[in-house]
């Protein structure tokens, strides 16, 4: 296998994809993906998204694409639009053209490449990625914490006690690289990276490059204000 480059949440922050791209060098055999949420909140989520097509880097689903591909879908129908879009996901949606839409439309709810699995979110352990039921595949885009059963528990009304679903995966599904829950530095478990950073809140963007079985973290400082 030839280097696989796994990308954190991005955010529309094209300028600090550019800067880590060209620190990773990525060579034409190696495979480049990113973890979701690659638009909104940033000042350049269309651009970067039609960069990413153009180099041909692959991404699963995130929840904030997620959220547009629902809004796009409701559209189409007759009744009131039950998504509601704030200022900068309208720019968006208003600026998207068929091959975006297309593109976003096909993204899956996670990869697989040997025993590395990309998705959003998280999973629990009882999770099934290739036999999941509609609640399970909402759930894998937004997961963060669970409750001592392994339940989810929304956004929000996490405690002292919740559990970041990380810490209780035990690899089942293979070795998850994750994106969603920001954090300072990428969080390094027996059985999962997750590697958001936070670079449109202003810390930095993070990569993971596998090389047979060794890897490396990169990461280039943001440049939001």
């Amino acid at each position: 296998m030839n280097r696989l480059i796994i990308y954190g949440d991005i955010h529309g922050c094209y300028n600090e994809l550019i800067s880590l791209r060209k620190k990773i060098n990525p060579q034409k055999d190696d495979i480049e993906v990113c973890v979701g949420d690659i638009i909104t909140r940033g000042k350049d989520s269309v651009k970067t998204l039609r960069y990413i097509q153009e180099h041909n880097i692959k991404s699963v689903l995130g929840n904030h694409e997620d959220k547009i591909i629902r809004y796009l879908q409701y559209e189409k129908q007759a009744s009131k639009n039950p998504i509601i879009l704030d200022e900068d996901e309208q720019n968006i949606v208003n600026n998207l053209n068929s091959k975006d839409i297309d593109f976003l439309m096909s993204l899956p709810l996670f990869m697989k490449y040997e025993n590395i699995t990309i998705l959003h979110g998280g999973l629990k352990n009882s999770c099934d990625l290739d036999n999941l039921t509609k609640n399970e595949k909402s759930k894998i885009l937004r997961m963060r914490y669970l409750d001592k059963n392994q339940n989810f528990i929304t956004f929000g009304k996490e405690d002292n006690n919740s559990i970041f679903w990380a810490d209780l995966y035990d690899g089942n599904q293979g070795f998850v690289i994750y994106g969603h829950q920001w954090l300072l530095e990428a969080k390094i478990d027996k059985f999962a990276i997750g590697i958001d950073t936070g670079c449109v809140y202003g810390n930095k963007l993070s990569a993971v490059v596998f090389d047979q079985a060794e890897y490396k973290l990169y990461e280039v400082e943001s440049k939001v204000n």
